[in-house]
């Protein structure tokens, strides 16, 4: 008896639910809840605050409203500013596995792949940290081979020196690298429907099509049309107003 009270009580449940996620004044709540959230969080965006939380706050919002290729800008240009933000990237694989024809990213081999989610790990805050503690550990390890004496062995010192000095070098040049792929992102978002790609800045004839939330990498302007690269290297042109740049013109030079 207990047994067929729990089922019945289980189809009734359902039901609920059902009724609750069909209903159109509930769908048309949640849209409207996201609209006003966006345009919150796109006020502060025009104010000039740049937050990889607010980014991936609008990506979430413009996800939830259908709009595939703003989901993803957002969500790269909350990765460009901190490249160790976890849910951000956790939603860009989500997009990419639920629309496989999406252009985000090459399929990489996986040491290379490893390398370069050491890198992500590594954004510029943490960079500047560990380049910090490296220098300290520098100075001390130079003021231990300059204060050593003369009658000693100075084989560890100088190996302490060398390690920090390597230290130092390898994470000074990945924080230059870092710092100027922050400033200087040349990728780009489809934000249209689907942008097509033609052979030359005049041509009227389509090479390709490409989806809306396709990541592409933007190479040279001309009039109102871009050059872009496609990760499997194929490159055209696209009109200028069907993408958008992660990092905008305007913000390269700030």
């Amino acid at each position: 008896m207990k047994h067929w009270i729990f089922i019945f009580g289980l189809l009734i449940l359902t039901f609920s639910l059902s009724s609750q996620v069909l209903n159109p004044d509930s769908l048309n709540a949640e849209k409207t809840f996201y609209q006003q959230t966006l345009q919150k969080l796109e006020a502060e965006a025009n104010r000039g605050v740049k937050n990889a939380d607010l980014f991936y706050n609008m990506g979430v919002c413009h996800f939830q409203l259908g709009n595939t290729g703003k989901a993803v800008l957002n969500f790269l240009r909350a990765l460009n500013l901190n490249s160790a933000h976890k849910q951000a990237k956790q939603n860009l694989l989500y997009i990419r596995n639920l629309h496989p024809e999406l252009s985000l990213e090459p399929t990489r081999p996986f040491l290379v792949q490893l390398f370069l989610n050491i890198y992500d790990f590594f954004s510029l805050n943490r960079l500047a940290i560990t380049l910090l503690i490296i220098a300290i550990l520098l100075t001390l390890s130079l003021h231990w081979l300059m204060h050593t004496p003369s009658g000693k062995e100075h084989g560890l010192p100088i190996l302490a020196v060398v390690i920090t000095a390597i230290l130092f070098i390898a994470f000074g040049s990945m924080l230059l690298v870092k710092n100027h792929r922050y400033r200087n992102d040349a990728r780009a978002v489809v934000i249209a429907n689907v942008a097509p790609i033609y052979h030359t800045p005049e041509s009227k004839n389509i090479l390709q099509t490409i989806p809306e939330g396709s990541v592409v990498v933007v190479s040279k302007t001309q009039h109102n049309r871009v050059q872009v690269i496609l990760p499997d290297g194929t490159q055209g042109w696209v009109e200028s107003n069907t993408i958008e740049r992660v990092v905008p013109i305007n913000n390269t030079k700030d």
